[in-house]
């Protein structure tokens, strides 16, 4: 399901009539305008997609695809 960040409504009601797996996912315009690099750092702040995954998960996805996912994983850990 594309683009992520607008179908939880969506994502939400087939889960609701569905046991099928949904994997939304951001697509590159949303990976860029909600990431940033961090200027001393060189990191890429990721915050603000771990907010859009667990919302996405909460709507019912099974899990989810990203660009970002080693840049999650370093900032979880």
């Amino acid at each position: 399901m594309e683009p992520a960040q607008f179908t939880a409504d969506v994502l939400a009601a087939l889960r609701g009539v569905t046991r099928a797996p949904m994997f939304p996912f951001p697509v590159s315009g949303e990976y860029t305008s909600l990431t940033r690099v961090e200027p001393e750092t060189g990191r890429r702040d990721v915050r603000l997609l771990v907010e859009l995954f667990t919302m996405l998960k909460r709507a019912g996805a099974s899990g989810s695809v990203t660009y970002a996912a080693l840049d999650i994983a370093r900032q979880l850990s």
